[in-house]
């Protein structure tokens, strides 16, 4: 049946002359997918890949043939400050360099001889101490100069002797790199041990800061010099003594034995604000390294573990650094096999905050999905499949499951992404429009005001804000038991409605924004699963019916998890006969096409009701 409709899909049918050319583009998008759909065993990586296929000129697809800046969610402006940023870090070491005073490596070498020969020594707390004063009598911490000259030439001169013996074929030298850490870290926690506790937490904080800032403007000189350096179009530049430096300094000042006491989530976000500047977009080089610090056990779950969330803007920030990274290559569809690497890096993480922490994945998934390619289907639903610990899922597959009865269903989500950002000057008009319904000018203007500026390119983030925006403030007027029967003629629904008369891919990017709010039983799931089955049974045009379908059908054709509001509207979808699905044109253009949703339709329901809905008969009226 895959040949069958490789052959519908390349014109090549025998029967083609019967199937409708709007056809070929659903069936060259289900093909790949039917292989998975059957019962593959692909990998996670191979199925992104074989989810992304998009035909360019219909949904603005695949991102084959975008640069490297068309595929990215942020501005070219953003990603030439990001890219430039190691060289700013470069000639900033530089001109410090050029004003050390005379003899002032010379003094540090023989400060770190000194501290490496007590570390080999086994120090306790006394010798460490009696080194930081001796330190300090040499004006490491008394004045701003001596100490990121102390920081700045030690932190070199370490890298310098792990990679100079790496050049000559010998091991990494580690203990030099942890005898540094650990140097470091004592300064962290003893140089202003003798002053008032609120004042040395300050001085703590302070001087973690200036001992970061130091360290990363360093690696990102050090990787500006091996880029310019280098002969090929590959930087040869060696990320494994930074890696071991920084993760020495998370491990050592965010263990439970660290004693960092009231100033753990300073410390934390010190951390937190270092890893946003070396972020993968500034070294790519550093990328796989970076995914390791900022998945550390010591670092992330620290962060969302703090008391009243108070770490979690920090590591939602980190984690767009890292779908930002990932964005274009997923986009393109180039996945290098470092790239696959990296993706199978990031699905474990997310693997882990799903497990762990699945309400941080509920409260930033409007922001997550903002920088998460349409293509990528399964990494979406990883995100969208989150609900809060302790909640029961009923059986979507129940029979007459009323979610309108359901008590989860009168709660609302916690969303903590910011809604009213992308949306700007366009919140004002919208508001008025919302309260009264009486501005049809502003109706009549809202599509072009969706689009980035100077361009006809479809603001996706701005979309999704838009279309949860408005929901929320329906669910504000609306009582749930309400929602089914009043959706038709309030002033949210006309803005929805009207989404639908953008072009193929407008409606495409308005109905998975729609798709993203189907997750775990709440108001929100609620309310945007009868806006997804009010705009299908009410579509006068048969493509906009055929994409509703397309964009549920593609979530759910992919490996698990799915998310519980998609199975519940899908489902009721298919066995409703109200919604009349099975006698939907494009369910029967083709034996082959027929047979896909009957297959996705059996997966869907129970055993015992499979005939019904496939026969076109539905079970819920």
């Amino acid at each position: 049946s895959v040949d069958a409709l490789r052959n519908l899909g390349d014109g090549r049918y025998k029967n083609n002359q019967q199937v409708l050319q709007n056809y070929r583009k659903p069936v060259m998008r289900l093909l790949e997918e039917l292989r998975e759909a059957a019962g593959s065993t692909a990998s996670a990586s191979q199925q992104e890949q074989k989810s992304s296929y998009r035909d360019t000129k219909s949904y603005g697809g695949s991102g084959r043939g975008l640069s490297h800046e068309e595929s990215s969610s942020i501005s070219s402006e953003s990603l030439d400050n990001l890219a430039s940023a190691t060289r700013c870090a470069s000639e900033a070491v530089e001109s410090l360099s050029r004003n050390d005073p005379q003899g002032s490596k010379q003094q540090v070498v023989f400060l770190l001889e000194n501290w490496v020969r007590i570390y080999h020594e086994s120090p306790g707390v006394e010798r460490t101490l009696q080194f930081i004063q001796l330190l300090q009598q040499n004006g490491v911490g008394k004045t701003e100069a001596e100490t990121e000259r102390f920081f700045r030439l030690s932190t070199e001169l370490v890298v310098e002797t792990v990679l100079k013996n790496t050049a000559q074929g010998k091991s990494v030298r580690h203990d030099v790199v942890d005898a540094y850490a650990s140097l470091l870290s004592s300064m962290v926690r003893h140089m202003h041990a003798g002053i008032p506790e609120g004042e040395r937490v300050a001085q703590q904080i302070s001087l973690l800061n200036k001992v970061l800032g130091v360290t990363v403007r360093c690696m990102m000189s050090d990787f500006e010099r091996a880029k310019r350096n280098s002969s090929s179009v590959q930087c040869r530049w060696d990320q494994r003594p930074w890696f071991r430096l920084l993760l020495n300094l998370v491990v050592d000042l965010n263990s439970p034995s660290a004693g960092s006491g009231p100033n753990k989530l300073a410390i934390l976000k010190v951390f937190g604000s270092a890893l946003h500047v070396a972020q993968p977009l500034v070294i790519p080089e550093f990328s796989f390294a970076w995914l390791e610090l900022v998945s550390h056990r010591m670092f992330l779950s620290n962060m969302l573990v703090t008391h009243g969330q108070q770490g979690w803007e920090i590591a939602h920030q980190l984690l767009v650094d890292l779908f930002l990274f990932l964005e274009p290559h997923l986009r393109r569809n180039e996945l290098t096999a470092s790239v696959k690497e990296f993706y199978k890096g990031t699905l474990r993480v997310l693997l882990v905050l799903l497990h762990d922490f699945p309400e941080f994945l509920v409260s930033y998934h409007l922001s997550f999905c903002n920088v998460i390619p349409d293509n990528c289907v399964q990494l979406r639903n990883l995100i969208l499949s989150a609900f809060p610990r302790g909640m029961i899922l009923p059986d979507p597959f129940t029979p007459n499951l009323k979610i309108d009865l359901l008590p989860e269903i009168a709660q609302s989500p916690p969303v903590y992404s910011n809604i009213t950002g992308p949306l700007g000057g366009m919140q004002t008009d919208l508001d008025e429009f919302l309260s009264s319904g009486q501005k049809k000018a502003f109706l009549a203007g809202l599509l072009p005001r969706l689009c980035k500026d100077k361009s006809n390119t479809i603001d996706a983030a701005r979309v999704n804000s838009l279309v949860l925006y408005v929901g929320m403030k329906a669910m504000n007027r609306l009582h749930n038991s309400q929602i089914a029967h009043s959706l038709a003629h309030t002033p949210e629904m006309e803005i929805l409605q009207k989404l639908m008369e953008f072009d193929d891919r407008g409606r495409f990017i308005s109905l998975n924004a729609i798709a993203n709010q189907l997750r775990y039983p709440s108001s929100h799931t609620h309310y945007y699963s009868c806006v997804m089955l009010f705009l299908f049974s009410e579509a006068k045009d048969d493509g906009v019916k055929e994409q509703v379908t397309r964009v549920l059908l593609e979530r759910l054709i992919v490996h698990r998890p799915h998310p519980w509001g998609l199975l519940i509207t899908f489902t009721e979808l298919i066995k409703n006969q109200r919604y009349q699905f099975w006698n939907q044109p494009f369910t029967r253009c083709a034996t082959e096409i027929e047979q896909v949703f009957e297959s996705v339709a059996k997966s869907c329901i129970p055993p015992g009701a499979s005939s019904a809905v496939v026969s076109g008969r539905g079970l819920l009226q």
